[in-house]
């Protein structure tokens, strides 16, 4: 990140939204939805971008919007994420089993994924209702 950041009330109330919400990813639209941001909307996407310019936030891109989480290490980069749709969190894959379908990908389908991109979009297991079985799960 730059040592060069200008430091506004509206950047700083961004930032400390995400650290209120550690873990989960939202659209510009569900942070001014939240009532938890009192600039205006015009100045929460120019903040967002900003702050993942800067390195601060990551952005992953949700259909036709983007999406922005606390950048918390430089880690983010190297697995996959799957994203519940219902409550926003962002749940980060660090398992073999995502390493060797990104090592197939890449040797048969000649293809190089960017992990860091990398969103599976479905519902958390509190969000779906499923408790599962963590003892059979590598991730």
């Amino acid at each position: 990140m730059s040592d060069n950041v200008y430091k506004t009330k509206q950047r700083d109330e961004i930032v400390e939204f995400f650290n209120q919400h550690r873990g989960k990813c939202y659209t510009a639209k569900e942070i001014i939805k939240s009532g938890e941001i009192t600039s205006g909307e015009a100045t929460v996407y120019r903040t967002l971008s900003k702050l993942a310019t800067q390195g601060v936030l990551k952005r992953f891109t949700d259909g036709d919007a983007s999406c922005y989480q606390l950048n918390e290490s430089e880690q983010c980069e190297k697995h996959f994420h799957l994203k519940c749709e219902k409550c926003g969190r962002l749940i980060h894959m660090d398992c073999g089993f995502m390493a060797d379908m990104k090592r197939h990908i890449e040797s048969s389908h000649d293809f190089v994924v960017d992990i860091g991109k990398t969103v599976i979009y479905g519902l958390c297991g509190d969000c779906a209702g499923i408790n599962f079985d963590k003892e059979t799960d590598n991730a």
